[in-house]
C-alpha cells in the first residue's frame, strides 16, 4: 500500500471523523461498514476520498483491509463479539 498523510489540520479532523465512524458503525453492527456507509456518515460524497483516508489509517496502523472485498476493515486493538446473555 502507498504511504499516503493528510497534511492539513482539515484532513487529519476528517480522518479522525472517518475512524470514529467506523469504531462506532463496528461496535453497533460487529461488521465493517461499506466505503459508501462510510462516506454518508461523516459528509463525503466520493468514494475515492473515503478510500484516500482508509489507506491513511491503515499506514497508521490503525485498520487493516483487505483488497478487492467490501466490508473488509478490521479494526486493530479491538475484539468485537456479540454479547452473550
Amino acid at each position: 500500500m502507498a504511504k499516503v498523510k493528510a497534511t492539513t489540520r482539515q484532513g487529519e479532523r476528517t480522518l479522525g471523523r472517518v475512524y470514529d465512524f467506523i469504531v462506532e458503525y463496528m461496535t453497533a453492527n460487529l461488521y465493517s461498514p461499506g466505503v459508501r456507509e462510510i462516506g454518508e456518515g461523516v459528509g463525503l460524497a466520493s468514494t475515492a476520498t473515503v478510500y484516500y483516508y482508509l489507506e491513511i489509517l491503515a499506514d497508521r496502523g490503525l485498520i487493516e483491509m483487505k483488497e478487492k472485498a467490501s466490508r473488509a476493515i478490521k479494526l486493530v486493538g479491538y475484539h468485537l463479539e456479540k454479547d452473550k446473555k
